[in-house]
């Protein structure tokens, strides 16, 4: 009962927030449809898979949040009092595009057969494979040696980031400290990507407007303490650490062995003892069991659920003085980006 509150508190934060958000991602989604629309036209399809991969998968395009969009244009309202023109409302979906791309190629790393409710992209085009091996998805890609190499190509390159957990973690000569200072490293460097697209989206909003340099700084700063309570609240509901309603698998971290921000808090922080059993359980694929996932939350609850909540709010306080530093030219465009902000304390999706 006592969570009853707090739930209802967050449900209204987050109807709030759609509330505001629903007319951006609407628009987005005219936008991006506008703009795979004109691509189709020119690239018609033909009796060749690869004609058809992009006409297959384009339900995806207009999935998800729109937060980068929406940065983008209300970041525009409220240096300039004014509303975007039509040329911004298109340039802006490249923010959206580009994290299509990242999400792309992150599921054929990942081997994850589903992009939330629907099926991923590397998994639909595997349907479309009509050759003799075609119950084979390793060798899926081998229907002609040209597009075997380049897709190759794009495979190792992503098979290099997982090399790059497997040097740092075999390095058993180092001391366990240095590892996760590595490793701590190198996930601060998978954060970037998500943090460099809200810089793409407020850096929109600021050369559109014509911003001064004082004014895009605060806007970017912004959208840097923002990204990070984000990326924050994603990985605790791709946890299941916290209560989620974000469609697909909330344990998909957890079978995955994904190295986010709580792995390393966890490693950092667990006994010796409790380390090894967390290890034991995170990361095994398909050979995941209830018992592991309900072992690795418990840790990741008792080490490092407060510390995270922490850092989200630290962040979205940073943020919050960042937008007072701004110009409130659209209160309206401010009330979104609040919004947003106090959505990251609580959001279940």
């Amino acid at each position: 009962m006592r969570e009853s509150g707090p739930r209802r508190s967050a449900e209204r934060s987050e109807d709030r927030l759609e509330s505001l958000l629903k007319p951006y991602r609407d628009l987005s989604n005219a936008q991006i449809v506008a703009v795979w629309e004109e691509y189709a036209a020119q690239h018609t399809a033909g009796p060749f898979p690869s004609t058809r991969t992009m006409r297959e998968n384009a339900r995806l395009f207009t999935g998800g949040k729109r937060y980068r969009y929406a940065l983008a244009l209300v970041g525009y309202r409220l240096l300039t009092g004014e509303p975007p023109s039509r040329g911004l409302e298109r340039a802006a979906t490249w923010v959206e595009w580009y994290h299509l791309y990242t999400l792309f190629l992150d599921d054929i790393m990942d081997e994850d057969v589903r992009r939330r409710t629907v099926p991923s992209a590397w998994a639909t085009n595997a349907k479309l494979y009509r050759g003799a091996d075609a119950n084979r998805p390793a060798v899926v890609f081998r229907t002609r040696r040209h597009r075997y190499g380049a897709s190759q190509a794009i495979l190792d390159a992503l098979r290099l980031r997982s090399l790059a957990e497997r040097a740092i973690e075999g390095a058993v000569d180092l001391p366990p400290a240095v590892r996760l200072e590595l490793l701590s490293e190198l996930t601060r460097m998978s954060e970037a990507k998500t943090g460099r697209l809200y810089l793409g989206a407020a850096a929109t909003a600021a050369i559109a407007a014509g911003a001064s340099s004082e004014d895009r700084a605060a806007l970017e700063s912004f959208a840097h303490h923002f990204a990070i309570a984000f990326q924050d609240r994603d990985d605790l509901l791709g946890a299941g650490v916290v209560a989620s309603r974000i469609g697909g698998s909330s344990e998909g971290d957890i079978r995955q062995g994904k190295r986010t921000r709580l792995y390393v808090l966890a490693m950092e922080r667990l006994r010796p003892a409790d380390r090894a059993a967390f290890s034991r359980a995170y990361g095994r694929g398909p050979r995941t069991t209830r018992r592991d996932v309900a072992a690795v939350r418990g840790f990741l609850r008792a080490e490092v659920l407060e510390e995270t909540e922490k850092r989200i709010a630290d962040h979205i306080e940073a943020a919050k003085r960042d937008l007072d530093r701004l110009p409130s030219k659209d209160p309206e465009a401010r009330s979104l980006l609040e919004a947003l902000l106090d959505a990251q304390r609580s959001r279940e999706r």
